[in-house]
């Protein structure tokens, strides 16, 4: 009876044994700010806005005074032989540019920055996503690797039991042999799970660059084994009529929108560039056979018998209509995307709310009534483990499930520009995932 006892004890045990020792978990908040500072797709935007600058620079640089000097009447022949007849004269003049020409040139780089901004929180948004769904992966193959523990444990015990008791004549070899053959099949998946376990994390620290000085992460739900297992989830769903009106805070229509201002940009200065400049100038002219000199004043403007602009103005309004349609196509697509998530997110909820309070307690007591099963004769210590795999697959299922939800709320993010996932506190920050944190956020609910 005891060793029957120290089988049900064995079969019976759920509470997982920590695979790792670690104090102090990878967090996803470290992960984000360690891929902010050293992942080379952001550190080469720091050379780019140093040549926007130095554009704005440039653009905003007024033509210098020009100095010129001429002769006339030098070492001629007869009556202007030598230089008794040469005339000189030094002007010096200056352009001046009409149309507001300097404004409207560093008005074009001013937009190309605010451009490129919106282009690196495009490229950091997409960065930060990729580095959190990697998180979540590095999650799901812990989550995986302990259940696999507390699996390989339990049979680990019963196999055991098994052969001290087929040593005494209770059960057949066959059972060993059974329960062996299980055991050793959950260390080969343990193997893999360990290897792509690995694999993860290191490309985990790809996005910083980094080693792999971490060997956990932070879980972000709980899992039917926490203390407050009756927990479904702490993801909830904002309102789909609210993530539709959030597609024009998207970065894609948000970029879109800051090329149309620098098209708008480019067309003013071209329209400036269609206005002809003056030239003023002031002078000395020397005559050298009278023996004088006399003030000399000039004007110069090209005659504008067209308009030399009018192709690129042409091009410019092209440009922005092109960019008004494709700003409308994203759109669309955009809300065609958000609505599929929305509904596979919306089957995650529920596929995970049946497992949590459906399944998940019928395994336990199809575990429960196994064991007394068991206890009668009436059913085999195999069909006692196929109860007790069930709720192992069970709780995989569960753990696959909370991590494809938050890859679904991570897209979602993603396509409006907007997440909690990040609490970066650098105020200089142009996080894409800080950016819209407002209490109207359909996102204030979330995770």
């Amino acid at each position: 009876m005891k060793q029957i006892s120290f089988l049900i004890m064995g079969l019976a045990a759920l509470v997982q044994q920590p695979v790792w020792a670690e104090q102090t978990p990878l967090s996803l908040k470290t992960v984000l700010k360690r891929t902010q500072a050293n992942h080379p797709s952001l550190q080469l935007y720091k050379e780019k806005a140093a040549v926007i600058e130095a554009n704005r620079l440039q653009a905003g640089l007024s033509p210098n005074p020009e100095l010129s000097f001429s002769l006339e009447n030098a070492f001629g022949s007869n009556e202007a032989k030598g230089v008794s007849g040469v005339e000189g004269t030094l002007l010096i003049s200056q352009l001046f540019e009409r149309g507001d020409k300097k404004q409207r040139r560093i008005a074009v780089q001013d937009s190309k920055l605010a451009q490129f901004q919106t282009e690196y929180q495009l490229t950091q948004l997409g960065v930060f996503a990729d580095a959190t769904a990697q998180y979540y992966q590095v999650m799901r193959l812990q989550s995986l690797l302990a259940l696999s523990q507390t699996q390989q444990s339990t049979v680990s015990d019963a196999l055991n039991t098994i052969k001290q008791r087929a040593a005494a004549g209770a059960v057949s070899n066959a059972d060993v042999a059974r329960m062996q053959f299980e055991y050793g099949t959950l260390q080969l998946e343990q193997q893999q799970l360990e290897s792509e376990f690995t694999t993860a994390k290191l490309r985990l620290a790809q996005f910083w660059l980094g080693e792999t000085d971490f060997n956990t992460v932070q879980k972000l739900l709980p899992t039917s084994s926490d203390a407050n297992s009756n927990l479904k989830t702490e993801l909830t769903l904002p309102n789909l009529a609210d993530l539709h009106n959030a597609i024009d805070m998207a970065p894609e229509i948000q970029l879109i929108s800051q090329q149309v201002l620098a098209e708008q940009a480019a067309l003013q200065l071209a329209s400036a560039n269609s206005v002809a400049d003056i030239t003023f100038g002031t002078g000395v002219r020397f005559d050298n056979a009278s023996n004088s000199a006399s003030l000399l004043f000039e004007a110069a403007m090209p005659l504008q018998l067209s308009n030399p602009q009018q192709g690129n103005i042409k091009a410019v309004r092209t440009q922005i209509d092109l960019l008004s349609e494709q700003q409308q196509l994203i759109r669309q697509s955009l809300k065609q995307q958000i609505t599929q998530t929305y509904t596979q997110a919306q089957n995650q909820q529920r596929r995970l709310l049946l497992l949590q309070s459906q399944l998940l307690p019928l395994a336990k007591t199809l575990i429960s009534q196994s064991l007394d099963s068991y206890r009668l004769g009436q059913i085999s210590v195999l069909q006692l483990l196929d109860a007790q795999k069930e709720r192992f697959n069970t709780e995989q299922a569960i753990i696959d499930t909370q991590i494809a939800l938050l890859n679904s709320h991570l897209m979602l993010q993603r396509l409006i520009g907007n997440t909690s996932l990040s609490s970066l506190s650098n105020a200089h920050s142009q996080s894409p995932l800080t950016q819209h944190k407002a209490t109207s956020s359909p996102w204030s609910n979330a995770l």
